[in-house]
């Protein structure tokens, strides 16, 4: 309920929130790739 009227208020804070989601489940896969090849 909160994170959609943050979202009609703020899509850039959002979008933000997203990437930053993104880049970190990548680092995490990342890593576990390199462990799983190790």
């Amino acid at each position: 309920m909160n994170t959609r009227a943050t979202n009609a208020s703020r899509p850039t804070g959002f979008s933000g929130e997203t990437v930053r989601a993104l880049a970190s489940t990548l680092l995490l896969l990342g890593l576990i790739g390199d462990r799983r090849v190790r």
